[in-house]
């Protein structure tokens, strides 16, 4: 038997034993933390209080040719309140004032809408509460002088994080073009030129002091941001404002789908307004969402004669565009089974007419028959005459999008005997209104052709980092004979032929007129869809300016003399009193 003494003694000491053991392995533990897990803990403890935080570089501007803005970072503002360090009375004392103020301003709530949030807000124990996004920095001066929020952050709970976002001083002019980057989407020059305009991060050191407040902290790691470089465009916004200004009244008044202007400095190759507007229906309004003039190819129809003309005269350097050829004297002519016709009848009674005539009046007939006289047999001959120009081939412009030329040969399983006839006026082809642009800059800059560019410089501050020069793209399309030649017959569209609309403006004018019915997929060419084009240049003699307006889908007339041409005179008209020519 157990003395009852002794057994008291035995559990005196289990439990000191047991006690002691827990203390061992508390020490042990402390001992632990202190030495094995120190490092781990303080690097575990100093990510949740201190951290790098994104210092933004300012994204540098985009500039016109006359050295205006054409889009800006400009400074916006989060709010964000912190009632709980507002002091007691304060906050009774003022919150139905600052619930008025935010009401006042703000609009989207009603004053006992505000205070309700703000009184839950505090009760709630909030830190961090929502007030208003993307603030203009006039309206964050006069939220600074607010009830409440003018005791500042630490007393008045008034939290502001500036952000910055991009803004087009001139609302939609050249919109399409200047663009945008938002979710990985690049887009017209900010898209083109992201890389040069972003800039370089910096990154700050921060120490977490309450809440969601950082403090700046000094650290060798820190880096400053570098601010983007600015890129001066070659679009005049003068320029810009006439063509879009026509544009809007041309596809207003003929009830067209969409259209283009674009207009080029003959020598340089540098754009100087672009613009294109598409109607959309929910709207009911015309808008620039896409970039018709570089991303949508089209059978470009009689403007591509002057391709084919250019063909010819390269095929045949004795071919006399002055001498006669027999057409009929019936406005169409079978082709294969096919019927093609003219708008209108261009021979004399006997059914004659010049080659020349018929390059003025736009005739059909006259340039198929032309074209399988010469190249029936080897109509490989053709399609080489035109890929010596490179109108074939991309521009590969700085903005993204282009449509890619679509000119077949004969190896095609597209080519049928149809292709050649249809081929060279225009048909059974794509081509987007910046290729057909280029083509005819090359005939009016000599034979030149050059690369369409939208920006002429690259600055930071005051310093001239890049300049463009032109770029050439081919030193010479055809022979000089072809080239003249070319020059006359489209200086004589304008005097005798298609374009007599352009023919009143104090200045000789060369260009061609257009019209293209639109294919339909499997229903094929109908007579309600055409696209109607005018491409030409001024002064005929000594070219400046190079313009292109192209009209899709008009209701009623059609024609690109009765449609494109008489706006592309309107734009041709501003550009001489602007520049007092």
């Amino acid at each position: 038997m157990i003395d009852p003494k002794n057994d008291i003694l035995l559990r005196v000491f289990l439990v000191y034993f047991v006690v002691a053991l827990v203390g061992l392995f508390v020490i042990l533990g402390i001992v632990k933390i202190q030495v094995k897990d120190k490092e781990e803990l303080l690097e575990k403890a100093s990510k949740r209080e201190l951290k790098f935080r994104d210092e933004k570089a300012h994204r540098g501007n985009i500039m016109s040719k006359n050295g205006t803005l054409l889009s800006t970072s400009v400074p916006r503002y989060s709010i964000h309140f912190d009632p709980m360090v507002v002091n007691e009375d304060l906050f009774k004392s003022e919150v139905s004032l600052l619930a008025d103020s935010l009401s006042r301003l703000l609009r989207n709530k009603s004053k006992s809408q505000y205070l309700s949030y703000l009184n839950k807000s505090r009760a709630d124990k909030k830190r961090y509460v929502w007030i208003a996004n993307k603030i203009s920095v006039a309206d964050y001066k006069r939220m600074q002088n607010f009830p409440i929020f003018r005791e500042g952050k630490n007393k008045g709970g008034f939290i502001a994080e500036r952000t910055y976002v991009r803004e087009k001083p001139y609302g939609k002019l050249a919109s399409r073009t200047i663009g945008y980057v938002a979710d990985k989407t690049f887009v017209g020059l900010e898209g083109a030129y992201d890389e040069v305009l972003k800039g370089k991060d910096g990154k700050q050191l921060v120490r977490r002091i309450n809440g969601n407040f950082w403090m700046p902290m000094t650290s060798p790691d820190n880096e400053d941001p570098i601010n983007g470089d600015d890129i001066y465009t070659s679009i005049d916004v003068e320029i810009q404002d006439v063509a879009e200004s026509a544009l809007e009244k041309c596809l207003v008044e003929n009830d067209a789908l969409q259209g283009c202007v674009i207009l080029m400095d003959v020598k340089s190759g540098f754009v100087e307004s672009i613009v294109s507007l598409t109607y959309n229906e929910k709207k009911n309004k015309y808008e620039e969402s896409y970039n018709f003039a570089i991303g949508h190819g089209v059978e470009p129809g009689s403007t591509f004669k002057a391709v084919t003309m250019l063909a010819l005269l390269e095929n045949d350097p004795s071919l006399n565009v002055d001498k006669k050829i027999y057409l009929g004297t019936v406005d169409y002519k079978q082709f294969f089974g096919y019927t093609m016709r003219d708008s209108h009848l261009v021979t004399d009674e006997n059914g004659y007419t010049t080659i020349r005539n018929a390059f003025e009046q736009s005739s059909n007939i006259a340039f198929a028959t032309l074209v399988l006289d010469a190249f029936e047999k080897n109509p490989e001959k053709y399609i080489e005459n035109i890929y010596k120009t490179k109108v074939n081939e991309p521009l590969n412009l700085d903005i993204k999008g282009e449509d890619k030329p679509d000119i077949k040969n004969t190896k095609d399983k597209r080519w049928s005997k149809l292709s050649l006839p249809w081929m060279s006026i225009g048909y059974e082809l794509r081509l987007t209104p910046m290729q057909v642009l280029t083509f005819y800059n090359a005939i009016a800059n000599d034979g030149v052709m050059v690369k369409p560019q939208f920006v002429k410089e690259i600055r930071h501050g005051n310093e001239v980092k890049h300049v463009f020069d032109t770029i050439v793209i081919n030193e010479r399309i055809a022979s000089d004979r072809t080239i003249k030649t070319l020059q006359s017959l489209l200086k004589g569209v304008v005097e005798n032929g298609t374009a007599k609309s352009m023919n009143k403006l104090g200045f000789s004018v060369a260009g061609k007129t257009g019209t293209a019915q639109i294919s339909q997929g499997s229903r094929g060419y109908t007579k309600k869809n055409y696209t109607a084009t005018f491409v030409g240049y001024f002064p005929a003699d000594n070219p400046k300016y190079l313009a292109l307006v192209i009209i899709d889908e008009p209701v009623g007339q059609y024609y690109g003399s009765t449609v494109a041409a008489p706006y592309a005179k309107q734009v041709f008209e501003g550009i001489i009193n602007l520049k007092n020519l």
